[in-house]
């Protein structure tokens, strides 16, 4: 199914980073190294109880104190909200600790923690709702006494005839999985740096995968035409699905800034991090699936709940994302689908790195895996059988142009060496098989989903790109150059980014939903290929063909199959701008998915883990993964290889570390220290298998491959641990405490 390499100069061909040697020598610009003159800094006075009333806040002493110049609570707002329940500070209840209630602004950041410390706030305590049992049980009291229970959202998919499937099914299973709340844990804390001095007009500096979305939201709830809004996204030092939208910090920032007529910043500290992230929360996933005795999946039906915290924003997403997942992977008769967002006292939740599709299909591929145990049937058998292929379409409508599934799952137990170590490990050893599947955009979400690339070429033949794709770390600005640089047949050090500024940038919904390469990539494709055909006009006169018949490659223009006769780019790119037209060269292209699907693309990606379990300490040693993923084509072998490991090593920490450990609504655990991550000494050896399928719709044939080989990591660490020790685990993280736990109720059941 593999491709062939092709004939490209630029393209499948690794590159380092362009940005490398900025961030190696540390003069890469991030928000919080902008200093602007005036500037104030801020903080906020948070609730220190899950749920209350607030009787009286007194800010008098604040105000009194040397240095600050600008306090704000509910008075000074002016109705302002962060979602359609959440006040931006408290005015009399407060729904969680951390609830934001007043904030300041000072001239530096000690006044301004003093002056915090300063505002009386006298609570009246309420009781709190903390689970998902109590918040969704029949009789629980109503958090929120403008809705008639605690659900903030509910959302049923039914495809084909699902009772019918399972009454025909010769074998049905059911289980229950629980995953816990998580933190993204970037390595650059939560700031914003807001300057709204200047009447109507607000700018704002903060890491952001989105700075469009970030535009519109201050606007509209700031009362602001989207053009008086700029946001710069500078260099952002990690994301991980978690800023993708405008937090209340945000807006505190500019509604300080705007009564203190100066620059004001706010940085989170350690602790507040965990607070304002928005991350995992508690899950509950129940699957019940019907098959025939020979492997065949018939039906899949999932009931799940999810923990929203206090307020809801757009967790409606989670339940969209994870519904439409259960019938992307596999070759199923009918699906259906329940999921449901909780109101609780807890912190407002999102989700962690996987769009809460991680856990989902942590829980999915392990209940599969009791199924090929049940069936007799070996787990790489159980999913060739019933995994999805180039042509087929699903339940929902979604044509697979390209698909490299079975392949990845081939090659994959082939290279693991599955068929001599599978029921054959030593005890305590374990194997485990999971796959995943992701789409290339997010089409759905809005009506739209364009991105928009201007290209200009100065006349020594160089290039700038604008592009207002946000780049996280992952390489995206390179990936976007090396497809310019392609197109028109130069060289990536040709090729100058520019990106970070709304009143720069073109148009582009964001870096989320897997759609940087796919979509940003198709349009700066097609800027690049409006500048080439100016440039081939010029190039067709001067060479006396036409201008279907020029090859653009390694800095050069000729006709096909003559070489000799090339004629430099920056000449050809001079001629245009010194003729009689004076044609300085600029390229546009947007693109913007023309299905109604969500995405016309999707990878997919299969991944074999081993691990070794301690009896007696219930550690985890991960010795070995096997990742095999489709990616279309690989832009940057390279990058794609960084992205393998990068993801397999969240997943990783995600299944295997981490948690916040919380009780009464408050988190135990909130700092770096106590929040176990994955630590380089415990890194694993990863053979990358690059899967490529050439994908009609991708720019140069390329998909996603971002996300979709994190969903794949925590099922298949699960499905090893669990044949290591012969019995399943059914709740994330996959703690020692857990597996030792596992053992004892293993040795019951003997």
């Amino acid at each position: 199914m593999s491709t062939k390499r092709s004939t490209y100069s630029i393209v499948g061909k690794s590159r380092p980073k362009l940005d490398a040697p900025l961030k190696s020598t540390g003069r890469s610009l991030f928000t919080d190294d902008i200093v602007l003159p005036g500037m104030l800094h801020g903080k906020i006075v948070r609730s220190p109880i899950a749920h209350g009333r607030i009787v009286n806040i007194d800010t008098s002493r604040a105000e009194r104190l040397q240095g600050v110049k600008a306090v704000i609570t509910h008075r000074d707002t002016g109705g302002v909200m962060v979602g359609p329940d959440q006040m931006l500070l408290c005015d009399d209840t407060v729904n969680y600790i951390g609830d934001e209630v007043a904030a300041v602004a000072a001239v530096d950041e000690e006044t301004a923690a003093e002056a915090a410390e300063l505002i009386q706030v006298e609570y009246e305590p309420l009781p709190a709702i903390l689970t998902l049992q109590e918040a969704s049980a029949p009789d629980a009291p109503i958090l929120h006494t403008y809705c008639e229970d605690n659900f903030a959202d509910e959302r049923t998919m039914v495809y084909g005839d699902p009772d019918k499937a399972f009454a025909e099914s010769e074998y049905v299973r059911s289980d229950e999985f629980i995953s816990n709340p998580t933190h993204n844990c970037f390595a650059e804390l939560h700031v914003a740096l807001a300057d709204y001095s200047l009447p109507g007009k607000l700018s704002m500096w903060t890491p952001s995968q989105t700075a469009i979305l970030f535009q519109k939201n201050l606007a509209q709830n700031l009362g602001l035409s989207e053009s008086n809004v700029r946001m710069c996204c500078l260099n952002t030092g990690g994301a991980f699905s978690g800023r993708t939208d405008v937090k209340p910090h945000h807006y505190i920032a500019a509604l300080l800034s705007r009564k203190a007529a100066r620059p004001v910043k706010i940085m989170c500290s350690v602790d507040e991090e965990f607070i304002v992230c928005r991350a995992g929360g508690n899950n509950i996933y129940r699957f019940k699936t019907g098959f025939m005795k020979d492997g065949t999946l018939k039906v899949i039906e999932a009931d799940m709940l999810h923990d929203c915290g206090a307020y809801v924003e757009t967790q409606f997403i989670v339940l969209l994302l994870t519904g439409i997942m259960l019938q992307l992977l596999y070759k199923v008769e009918a699906m259906r689908y329940q999921g449901k967002l909780v109101y609780t006292n807890n912190i407002p939740y999102y989700f962690h790195h996987g769009g809460g599709m991680t856990p989902e299909q942590f829980a999915l591929g392990q209940h599969l895996d009791l199924v090929a145990r049940d069936l007799g049937i070996d787990p790489v058998d159980l999913q060739l059988k019933n995994a999805v292929e180039k042509g087929y379409t699903t339940l929902s409508g979604t044509h697979y142009a390209s698909c490299g599934l079975k392949e990845c799952i081939k090659k994959a137990a082939r290279k693991a060496g599955w068929k001599k170590k599978y029921g054959k490990l030593p005890p305590y050893r374990g194997i485990g098989i999971g796959c995943g599947v992701m789409s290339s955009g997010g089409k759905g979400m809005f009506v739209h989903d364009t991105s928009a690339a201007f290209i200009k070429i100065a006349e020594d033949g160089k290039a700038s790109l604008f592009t207002g794709l946000p780049d996280m770390g992952q390489g995206s600005h390179t990936t976007m150059a090396i497809i310019a640089a392609e197109a028109l047949g130069i060289t990536t050090e040709d090729i100058t980014v520019v990106s970070g500024d709304t009143d720069i940038d073109p148009f582009d919904v964001g870096s989320f939903s897997q759609r940087g390469t796919f979509t940003t990539g198709n349009a700066v494709k097609a800027a690049c290929l409006d500048a080439k055909k100016q440039l081939a006009k010029t190039a067709a006169l001067k060479l006396g063909v036409k201008p279907s018949a020029l090859v653009f490659k390694q800095r050069s223009v000729y006709p096909k199959g003559a070489p000799e006769q090339a004629m430099a780019f920056e000449d050809i790119v001079f001629d245009t701008l010194h003729s009689k037209e004076g044609r300085f060269v600029m390229g546009r292209g947007f693109y913007n998915s023309p299905s109604d699907k969500a995405s016309l693309a999707y990878s997919f990606g299969t991944q074999i883990a081993e691990v070794e379990v301690d009896p007696e300490t219930g550690f985890v040693k991960l010795l070995r993964m096997t990742v095999a993923h489709d990616v279309g084509r690989a832009i940057n072998p390279l990058a794609v290889e960084g992205q393998l490991d990068g993801q397999a090593f969240s997943g990783a920490g995600q299944i295997l570390f981490e948690e916040c450990l919380m009780d009464s609504g408050q988190i135990l655990n909130p700092s770096r220290l106590d929040y176990k991550l994955p630590r380089p000494f415990e890194l694993f050896e990863i053979e990358h298998i690059i899967v490529e399928t050439n994908d009609p719709f991708g720019p140069f044939g390329a998909k996603e491959v971002a996300e979709g080989p994190l969903v794949t990591t925590a099922q298949t660490i699960a499905n090893a641990v669990s044949n290591a020790i012969g019995y399943p685990i059914k709740e994330i993280p996959v703690t020692p405490e857990r597996i030792l736990e596992a053992l004892k109720q293993k040795q019951k059941q003997h």
